[in-house]
């Protein structure tokens, strides 16, 4: 196998280890997956091969329902329950049956999407790429806004104020802290950027280690355990304040860090939070209507806002694959 072939198995493997439903003022959470899972694998069939086939006349004969995704990891009947009135509201603005289809854990859930046996769900960005990557047949149809009317996040490195770093490779020879080895931002993203830049993470630093969350990171970086810390930040409104979102804001404000003993060595493009996800091959006008219910929803049926998106509350806006476009590519094996 060649680099880049290696690292796409390596960010499979550990992006399918869990990421979930994201928590309000934090990157996607992470959860814990079954062990011992089949390994994904992308079907050979015609839906998928073909992702632009033109709309049948009255495409509701070709789509009889619609099926939407949803994570079910804590039991069936009760995620079911929570998301029904999305459902509900869905299956009464399109005039079509809508069913909801219940996925263990993330894993089973890009599966069931990559492979047609869903046609519709809400998707981590890193879920999202993954899907991509197996299949290229998934399109984003909207993302949510944070109530500071964010829609992305960045990961970044950290380090002291003063300490002459200033780019990702001045990290040779450090003492670096990831966040969680699940963390997109916190390891896999600034992984594979270090890697496709040809270096290879294994000898670059003279030490590395896991912290239990962004915000534990930086503590041990700021106790000068370590060179630099990674984690995430929405990078928007005030710097001295710790921006907008993210830990460097809730540190800030319970006055265990000021900005100016900090410097931002490294960010990366934004990454936009959990897209609606739906098959490319569906057909053009039921994604429009899709597209519009989406962005009427909050305003429409809060209650069903917060089923479809229970971790941003400030209602969708569109998004493309191209927004996703540095993450499609950090997790594309060519």
């Amino acid at each position: 196998m060649n680099a880049r072939t290696l690292l796409f198995a390596f960010l499979i493997a550990i992006a399918l280890a869990g990421f979930g439903k994201p928590a309000l003022a934090q990157e996607p959470a992470s959860e814990p997956e079954p062990q011992q899972l089949p390994a994904l694998e992308a079907e050979t069939r015609p839906e998928i091969e073909t992702l632009s086939s033109p709309s049948l006349p009255d495409w509701r004969k070709e789509i009889n329902v619609l099926r939407i995704g949803v994570l079910a990891p804590s039991g069936m009947a009760r995620e079911l329950l929570m998301a029904d009135p999305f459902r509900i509201h869905m299956q009464e603005t399109l005039g079509l049956p809508v069913e909801l289809i219940p996925a263990r854990d993330t894993r089973a859930l890009i599966d069931a999407i990559v492979n047609g046996r869903i046609d519709y769900a809400r998707m981590s960005a890193t879920a999202f790429a993954t899907g991509w990557a197996l299949c290229r047949c998934l399109e984003p149809l909207a993302a949510p806004r944070a109530a500071d009317g964010t829609r992305a996040y960045h990961a970044i490195a950290l380090a002291p104020a003063g300490s002459g770093i200033s780019r990702l490779v001045d990290l040779e020879g450090k003492a670096v802290v990831f966040s969680e080895p699940t963390s997109l931002t916190g390891y896999l993203l600034p992984v594979a950027t270090l890697r496709a830049q040809g270096i290879d993470t294994t000898g670059f630093f003279a030490r590395q280690n896991h912290a239990a969350s962004p915000k534990a990171a930086i503590s041990a970086m700021l106790r000068g355990d370590y060179d630099v810390a990674f984690a995430w930040s929405s990078l928007a409104g005030d710097e001295a304040e710790g921006y907008s979102r993210g830990p460097l804001r809730a540190m800030v404000s319970d006055g265990e860090l000021s900005m100016s003993d900090i410097r931002i060595v490294w960010q990366s493009h934004a990454i936009p939070h959990p897209p609606q996800v739906v098959r490319a091959n569906l057909p053009e006008d039921l994604k429009s209507l899709l597209r519009a219910a989406l962005f009427d929803l909050l305003a429409a049926d809060p209650d069903a806002y917060d089923a479809a998106e229970p971790a941003f509350s400030s209602g969708f806006e569109a998004i493309t694959r191209d927004d996703y476009a540095a993450l499609l590519h950090a997790f594309s094996p060519n």
